[in-house]
């Protein structure tokens, strides 16, 4: 509660006048202790009122602190006053189990245009269906968060939901109420008995930037985006409090008791029951208003404390969005306007290479550090050997550098114009940097690859991923930890993980007993993991995680695989020649063979689950068309399934949704006639955000 403006006779509120406000009152020093308790409450909530909503600090750091410890203090010496709503109770209990929350009404997604001409399309299709009305429009930044729906009853917060998948979302409410910009209480005199208020959740730029500082390596977030999930998502609620999460009102999913003509209504009735609103809407009378709203937001956007990418442009008139209505999952009276990815121009000082985990040689690039949307850039992709003389990208030249999708950073191009004669034309090293082995390339591919499966690099690279998240997810051990096993000689192979002791780990940096005994049990739950995260895990060139949940349910069993001709793999649907072949020759060579046995003799299931999986995309189907620009669409069928999803063949009226990439083929045509739901790669990527799987 810093930067206090205000004149000192304006600053605190005093005692008198609180009582008038809860009304006065006498008697029993009980009631007196519940009256001096109420003041307290309402001061600490009149400063939260007037820091996240009104940005009016009315009391110090210190003054705020001091009325906090002294409920909390009372609070605790009389627990018979210590209310649920209570400003003490913002941080509770961990959350054992996240509950599914079903939306009473779908949170839709929304429509996107990217340019002038596909806006005046939505204009004029909205036109066309009521070509009587007359539209005016509110403009709001789009901003870069987490969708909530926020349900109040009696004017108390009983619910706080994500938005999931539009119909079902997950109740995070313990986690929602930590944040300050959400009252627990709606003030002012006209609540409705229930209403839902729909808004983001979002963590400004300086709190990510400090956020990823405090952060290991390996768990830095890509984006403010990811970081504000990543936060609201954690088990315990007082790891969210910490985050400096902050909120926006934007909608009024519904509400009873109370009549709204317009969606400016319901802005002003959000803002009045004490939640943040915007300062940047806008109320457009016309088309004109609202692209000059857009091309305003464009240039200015990058001087605004958190991340936007886009406006959101709506039918004001609550009638006129009823009469309009839907299609699909999208609401007709409203489109977003997305911004292109930022380029920014800087130079390419070098490229150098990685070695994956199969061996693959990963070009990057080094730049000059630049900022692209409050974020510094100084390395990115380069894919392959390939991508780079397609591009022909050379050491020094001016590049135009972009976040794919605002996350990924990629060297777009050369600036040809800037080049002076001095760059030098890139060539991929003929031996690897990390053991000197002579590097390989395959016939027909961009990629290289490193053929010594005892390449330093490659093993850490292969251990690392065998303890992800999506392999054999043993929890405790990060990629540091795994630097430091490797770099000791406790781990050669994956299967010296089996081997592991306390002694052993005891003499690791920053290891006490505790966290060795959680690293133990971690590795011995590891043990029953699937066959499918098994195989994932084992680093076979071109193996995914689709690939290894194909053949697991194939074959059921390791020996199965063992004994199969190379044919029979090839034969399993989805699998093609290159994987199928590269499982085969992976379990002809004696060295993998005899890794086989050392796992299984540390007792690790060799056999597929039965169980149908699931997840909180259980029951949902998805169909890819297109290119994909933040990931490769292997890697989002991977974690479409990994979340429970299941990745259709082909379009059907029964396919829940179609994700349409740039350049789609054929599939979106048959999906729009069939009715099927059509999203762009930014709802994917929302997606998959939301259920922190990027």
């Amino acid at each position: 509660m810093s930067d206090v403006h205000q004149e000192e006779d304006e600053l605190h509120y005093s005692e008198t006048d609180a009582n008038l406000a809860i009304g006065q009152v006498r008697g029993s020093e009980e009631e007196q202790l519940a009256a001096h308790v109420a003041v307290l409450r309402h001061q600490i909530e009149e400063a939260n009122y007037q820091y996240y909503v009104n940005d009016n600090p009315v009391l110090t750091d210190a003054e705020y602190d001091q009325l906090m410890l002294e409920l909390q203090r009372i609070e605790r010496e009389h627990p018979e006053l210590q209310t649920p709503d209570s400003p003490t109770q913002r941080v509770g209990a961990p959350v054992q189990d996240v509950a599914q929350h079903h939306h009473p009404l779908p949170m839709l997604s929304l429509a996107n245009a990217r340019n002038e001409q596909e806006l005046q399309a939505w204009y004029k299709r909205a036109q066309t269906i009521l070509p009587n009305a007359t539209f005016t429009y509110v403009c709001e930044l789009k901003i870069d968060g987490l969708a909530m729906a926020l349900t109040y009853e009696q004017g108390r917060l009983t619910i706080g939901a994500s938005r999931g998948d539009g119909l079902i979302g997950e109740d995070w409410t313990a986690n929602v109420r930590t944040l300050h910009s959400i009252p627990h209480k709606l003030r002012g005199d006209a609540i409705p008995s229930k209403v839902e208020v729909r808004g983001e959740i979002y963590m400004p730029i300086k709190s990510f930037e400090q956020l990823n500082e405090e952060m290991s390596a390996s768990r830095i977030f890509a984006n403010p985006r990811n970081a504000a999930a990543g936060s609201l998502r954690q088990k315990d609620p007082r790891n969210t409090a910490t985050r400096n999460l902050n909120f926006f009102g934007y909608q009024i999913g519904y509400i009873q008791g109370m009549q709204i003509t317009s969606h400016w209504e319901a802005l002003q009735l959000i803002r009045d029951w004490g939640f943040p609103v915007n300062p940047h809407i806008q109320l457009a009378q016309n088309l004109d208003e609202v692209l000059a709203y857009c091309n305003k937001w464009e240039k200015e956007r990058f001087n605004l404390p958190y991340e936007i990418d886009g406006v959101v442009i709506k039918i004001n008139d609550l009638a006129h969005q009823e009469e309009l209505g839907t299609v699909a999952r999208d609401p007709r009276w409203a489109i977003a306007f997305k911004y292109p990815p930022t380029q920014v121009a800087t130079k390419l000082l070098d490229i150098r290479v990685n070695i994956g985990r199969t061996g693959s040689v990963n070009p990057w690039a080094v730049l000059e550090p630049i900022n692209i949307r409050g974020v510094t850039v100084s390395r990115a992709s380069l894919h392959n050997e390939g991508d780079i003389q397609r591009k022909d990208l050379r050491i020094g030249d001016w590049v135009l550098v972009q976040r794919a999708g605002e996350v990924i950073p990629q060297v777009v191009k050369p600036v040809l114009e800037r080049r002076t004669g001095e760059e030098q034309v890139y060539q991929l090293p003929e031996r690897c940097p990390f053991c000197d082995t002579p590097i390989e390339r395959v016939p027909d591919q961009a990629m290289a690859y490193c053929p010594n499966k005892q390449c330093p690099e490659r093993i850490l690279q292969g251990v690392i991923h065998f303890v992800s998240k999506g392999a054999m997810d043993i929890d405790s051990i990060g990629e540091k930890m795994c630097e430091q096993l490797v770099n000791a000689g406790y781990i050669k192979s994956v299967a010296d993980f089996y081997l592991l002791t306390e002694e052993q780990l005891l003499t690791l940096e920053g290891v006490k007993k505790k966290s060795a005994d959680n690293m133990l049990k971690a590795i011995e739950t590891s043990k029953h993991r699937s066959l499918t995260r098994l195989l994932f895990g084992l680093n076979i060139r071109y193996m995914g995680e689709k690939s290894a949940q194909l053949i697991a349910g194939a074959f059921g069993t390791v020996d199965k695989i063992i004994q199969a001709s190379a044919e029979e793999i090839i034969s399993v649907p989805g699998i093609g020649p290159e994987i199928g072949q590269s499982l085969y020759n992976w379990f002809q060579d004696t060295d993998n063979l005899a890794l086989i046995e050392r796992l299984r003799e540390a007792g690790l299931t060799m056999e597929e689950e039965l169980s149908d999986h699931t997840g909180p995309l259980s029951g949902q189907s998805f169909l890819l068309t297109g290119r994909l620009t933040t990931m490769t669409r292997l890697e989002a069928e991977d974690t479409l399934t990994r979340l429970g999803g299941k990745i259709a063949t082909g379009v059907s009226k029964s396919l829940s949704h179609l994700i349409a990439g740039e350049d789609p083929g054929s599939k979106l045509t048959k999906a729009q006639k069939a009715g099927v739901p059509v999203h762009d790669e930014q709802w994917l990527v929302d997606l998959l955000t939301e259920h922190e799987a990027i």
